[in-house]
């Protein structure tokens, strides 16, 4: 089966943003990033070819982000170092640019807290995925997630909020 070259361009530019976004919540500097974006996406180009269409194609390159992030933490996991300033820095003003970013690294820091199926969950619900799509994507019911979601979000409010970080 020939690869489609357009529509896989097209998908690839309409939901880049999406999909190295779902990189970023699994590592935590930026050339591990573009290594964990370049990997998914060589994954995806690999398998774009036997896309059932049983997903939509965004679920299924999420899927694929998942799958290859999680292959990557796993070799990579024992660069992480957990900081103890959260506690200050959580009670500052968050207006410029510079604080935004150091604020969406440490909820990366504290996503990167939760066991690694609620680190999926959060990481996909962050991206306003539907808890149905969640579900489709992890293989757990959608009232397990909608569950899991709930108890992930007041374990990083612990986490933030206790600078346990």
């Amino acid at each position: 089966m020939k690869v489609d070259e357009q529509l896989f361009t097209r998908l690839i530019d309409e939901n880049k943003d999406k999909l190295f976004r779902m990189c970023c919540y699994y590592v935590a500097d930026e050339e591990s990033r573009k290594d964990l974006y370049q990997e998914a996406l060589i994954n995806i180009w690999k398998g774009f070819k036997t896309y059932r269409g049983e997903a939509s194609y965004l679920t299924w390159m999420l899927r694929i982000t998942v799958n290859a992030a999680l292959k990557f933490i796993s070799k990579e996991r024992s660069y992480q170092k957990k900081g103890k300033q959260f506690a200050n820095e959580q009670r500052l003003e968050v207006e410029d640019h510079d604080l935004q970013m150091e604020y969406v690294h440490l909820l990366q820091k504290a996503i990167n807290q939760l066991p690694l199926v609620d680190m999926i969950i959060i990481s996909l619900f962050l991206e306003e995925t539907s808890s149905k799509e969640i579900a489709k994507i992890t293989g757990l019911t959608d009232s397990n997630v909608r569950v899991r979601v709930h108890r992930a979000k007041a374990q990083l409010k612990k986490l933030i909020e206790g600078g346990e970080l």
